[in-house]
C-alpha cells in the first residue's frame, strides 16, 4: 500500500546543503581563475620555468582552491541526485555520473600544473642535461591546450539537473531553463574550442556568463529556498502509488 508522505524525510536540508556546497565551488573557481589569469605560462622552456617558479605561491593556491571545490561538488551531485530523483531516477543517476566524470576529467589541469612546480623546483637541484629534460617535460606537461572534455561532462550534468527542474514542482521552472542554458553553453564553448580553436576563444567570454547565472540562481535558490516539501513529498510518493512494491 502507498506510504505515508508524512513519514518522509524532509528535503529542505539536503537542498540547503547543496545550494550552500555549490556556492562554495562556485567561490573556488572563481579565486582559481583570478590566480590562474595572472600567471604566464608561455614561452621558451627557460623562460617557462622561470615564470613558474617566481608564481610558486599561485600555483598551489590554485590547486588547494579547486582541490577543495572539487570535495565540495562531490557532495552537490550526490545530493543533487538525492533532490531530483523522485523526478526521473534514470536521468538524475545519468546526470550524477557525469557529475563525477567530470570531477575525474578535470582534476589532470590543476595536477598538471602542481607536477610542473614540482619537477622545476627539482630541476633547480639538478645538474645538466638532465634539468633540461625536466624542463622540457614541464614545457610538454602546460603546452597542452584547446578541447576540455570536463566542461562537457559538467554541460550534459547541467542539461539533465535543468530538465529534471523543468519537470518538477518544487523548484521554479525558470530557474531549470537557465540551468539547461548553462549546459549548452558549455557544450557549445568546449566543441567550438575542438573544431575552432580561435573561435572557441572568442566565443566561452561571452556564453560563459549565461553558466555562472544558471549555476548561480540554482545555488542562491536551494540555500535561501530550498524547495516546496509538498511538491517533493507528492513526487516521491508517485512511483508508490503506481506501483506498490515499486522501491
Amino acid at each position: 500500500m502507498p506510504s505515508d508522505t508524512s513519514t518522509e524525510p524532509s528535503p529542505l536540508f539536503g537542498a540547503r546543503m547543496a545550494g550552500a556546497l555549490w556556492l562554495i565551488v562556485i567561490l573556488a573557481s572563481i579565486v582559481a581563475i583570478i590566480a590562474e589569469a595572472s600567471l604566464d605560462l608561455h614561452g621558451d622552456p627557460g623562460t617557462l620555468a622561470a615564470n613558474v617558479l617566481a608564481s610558486a605561491s599561485k600555483i598551489r593556491l590554485i590547486f588547494v582552491a579547486l582541490f577543495f571545490g572539487k570535495i565540495c561538488y562531490i557532495g552537490v551531485t550526490v545530493l543533487l541526485y538525492e533532490l531530483l530523483k523522485p523526478v526521473n531516477k534514470s536521468v538524475a543517476l545519468f546526470g550524477a555520473f557525469c557529475g563525477l566524470a567530470g570531477l575525474l576529467t578535470g582534476a589532470g589541469g590543476s595536477i598538471n600544473l602542481l607536477t610542473a612546480l614540482s619537477l622545476l623546483e627539482e630541476a633547480r637541484r639538478a645538474t645538466e642535461p638532465v634539468a633540461s629534460q625536466l624542463r622540457g617535460v614541464v614545457k610538454i606537461l602546460l603546452g597542452a591546450e584547446g578541447f576540455n572534455g570536463e566542461d562537457v561532462f559538467f554541460g550534459c550534468q547541467m542539461l539533465s539537473v535543468g530538465y529534471l527542474i523543468v519537470r518538477s514542482y518544487f523548484v521554479p521552472r525558470a530557474i531549470g531553463v537557465l540551468v539547461v542554458l548553462g549546459g549548452l553553453s558549455f557544450l557549445i564553448t568546449s566543441f567550438t574550442t575542438l573544431m575552432a580553436p580561435a573561435l572557441g576563444a572568442r566565443v566561452a567570454p561571452l556564453i560563459l556568463p549565461i553558466v555562472a547565472l544558471g549555476e548561480g540562481s540554482l545555488a542562491l535558490w536551494l540555500l535561501v529556498r530550498g524547495v516546496n516539501v509538498e511538491q517533493w513529498r507528492s513526487a516521491t510518493a508517485r512511483p508508490s502509488a503506481i506501483d506498490p512494491a515499486a522501491r
